[in-house]
């Protein structure tokens, strides 16, 4: 009997002492689930969905590099919390217009969600440094988060710019060939041969 209460005890204690670690306080906030683990697992769909489909990998890729880096370098700390300029939410739907089919346009949410994701852990990495705790902050206004609301009002630029897109090729414009008419660069007369 003694055994069994002090193993009980012991266990009571452990998941306790589990509960109370700061990433699982984080992942069972209802708020960082709609925040962060609900976009993350969306962008892990999509990415797994749609990323066999890009036609310019690298180029995607050094975007996205870019898009973090500027992320990066333009947060700041102000009264009302951390503040992202994320280029993500101008990059994609651009080359979403731009690319047509070579860039299929759902990835303009996982691409925008890592690109408002990594600065915002950085920024809030930050703040726990300089405080001594753990970031809470990152998801933490649930469906009113700037890692939920950017990547969907990225997606649904990229969304209205396909279309665009899509009109713009049919009557011409962002084409691929190029016609150049035999007389459209007159020759100098220097140039011409005796």
């Amino acid at each position: 009997m003694v055994f069994h209460a002090g193993l009980s005890t012991w266990l009571r204690l452990e998941w306790l002492s589990f509960i109370a670690l700061p990433i699982t306080n984080y992942l069972l906030n209802p708020l960082t689930l709609e925040g962060a683990v609900l976009p993350t697992l969306i962008s892990t769909g999509l990415l797994l969905k749609y990323w066999r489909q890009v036609k310019d990998q690298r180029i995607i890729i050094g975007f996205l590099f870019f898009a973090v880096t500027m992320g990066l370098f333009m947060q700041y700390w102000g009264i009302t919390g951390l503040h992202l300029f994320t280029g993500g939410f101008v990059i994609w739907p651009v080359l979403v217009l731009l690319l047509g089919d070579r860039f299929p346009w759902p990835l303009a949410y996982p691409l925008t969600f890592i690109g408002t994701l990594i600065p915002d852990l950085y920024g809030a990495g930050m703040a726990a440094n300089w405080s001594s705790g753990w970031f809470f902050g990152v998801g933490g206004a649930g469906f009113q988060d700037g890692v939920f609301l950017v990547p969907l009002e990225t997606l649904i630029a990229a969304a209205v710019l396909n279309r665009f897109g899509i009109l713009m090729r049919r009557r011409g414009y962002f084409s691929r060939r190029v016609n150049v008419d035999k007389d459209a660069y007159p020759e100098d007369e220097d140039r011409r041969a005796p």
